[in-house]
């Protein structure tokens, strides 16, 4: 299942603001609709998610949870496109024509409408709360054959089990798959001890990963490493935190990784990520902390100063992360100050 927000590149070119709240929401209103419908969230791109489900129905269901959700939003609307196809998981992506084709679906649907393929129609024409509206054949780009597309209508089903999350979804199913006896039991203390200790040993920890490079020639690689080693220094120096080392850190740069993956890797309960953008003597700098159990955003913040602020914005961002994981309002004297290693700006 792909989605999309309808209206995104010209919310962007509105305002940067915009978009970006855009995008939040989306996450944050599917995302969750998606793991109750036993589905797993694969990754974002911009305005656009993808997400796996183990049947076409629970597909289609949760989409229309989807469009009920947002039925009264004038801002935000959705494209959806599903298609039900064998893929392949790799690293933590998907691949194969079954994405392909879910993708080139998706523009097909009307602004807050649901798009299928004639694959999909087969596995839900036979539920009486769906309704299907043939758009024809199309041909898609990369698509060596026509695809018949349908629109999808009606309401949405509950989900098969509620569930509060899919960590939940797994606990509950280890007794159903492991069988009885001691080997369940065992099974229960191991989770348990993931239960209690793991988030323990996870809780006010966290890596700051490489910051990316979006400067209009692509040639601020160095600064924006630099910018990301200098909020690991201070921010490892706000007593409380534990914050990954950068060696750690940096061996996932240029990485698509989930973050959960990320975080289930180091060993900690939130990342920090963001983007440079550095053109003449302007910086614009975008930085967000995102928790590693569920990939949603704790805080996100963007800053357009002149080159001369850099220090200021690097202080800005670790106080800004520091409050978010201990949650309380720091003191000027809980936050190491970042000394300025030389007066020179363009030396620096």
């Amino acid at each position: 299942m792909f989605a999309d927000v309808v209206g995104y590149t010209a919310a962007m070119a509105r305002s940067e603001a915009e978009g970006l709240l855009l995008r939040r929401r989306h996450r944050s209103i599917v995302r969750p609709l998606v793991e109750r419908y036993g589905g797993q969230w694969i990754e974002e791109t911009g305005d656009e998610s993808l997400s796996s489900f183990g049947s076409a129905l629970d597909a289609v269901n949760c989409a229309l949870a989807i469009r009920d959700a947002l039925r009264d939003d004038r801002e935000l609307q959705l494209r959806i496109g599903i298609h039900l196809g064998d893929v392949v998981f790799e690293d933590g992506r998907v691949y194969c024509d079954g994405v392909n084709i879910a993708a080139r679906i998706r523009p097909l649907a009307e602004p807050g409408g649901i798009c299928v393929s004639d694959e999909v129609r087969h596995s839900v024409q036979n539920q009486s709360h769906i309704g299907l509206r043939s758009l024809g054949e199309h041909s898609l780009k990369n698509v060596p054959r026509p695809i018949a597309v349908h629109a999808v209508s009606g309401e949405p089903a509950p989900p098969a089990v509620s569930l509060s999350s899919p960590r939940e979804a797994r606990r509950r199913a280890w007794p159903a798959v492991i069988g009885a006896g001691a080997l369940v039991v065992t099974a229960l203390v191991v989770w348990q001890f993931r239960e209690t200790l793991l988030p323990a040993a996870a809780e006010h920890s966290l890596a700051v990963l490489p910051f990316a490079d979006l400067s209009p020639a692509r040639d601020q690689e160095p600064f924006a490493d630099g910018l990301s080693e200098e909020l690991i220094h201070v921010l490892s120096r706000v007593e409380g935190l534990r914050v990954t080392a950068r060696t750690s850190a940096f061996a996932f740069k240029g990485r698509n990784e989930d973050v959960r993956r990320i975080g289930e890797q180091l060993g900690v309960g939130a990342v920090v990520e963001g983007s440079v953008r550095k053109d003449g003597d302007r910086l614009r700098i975008t930085a967000q902390l995102v928790q590693t159990a569920d990939g949603f955003h704790v805080w996100s913040e963007s800053f357009d100063r002149g080159l001369d602020d850099v220090f200021a914005v690097q202080e800005e961002i670790a106080r800004a992360v520091a409050q978010a994981l201990k949650g309380r309002v720091l003191a000027a004297e809980d936050l190491p100050r970042l000394a300025r290693p030389t007066e020179n700006l363009r030396a620096y």
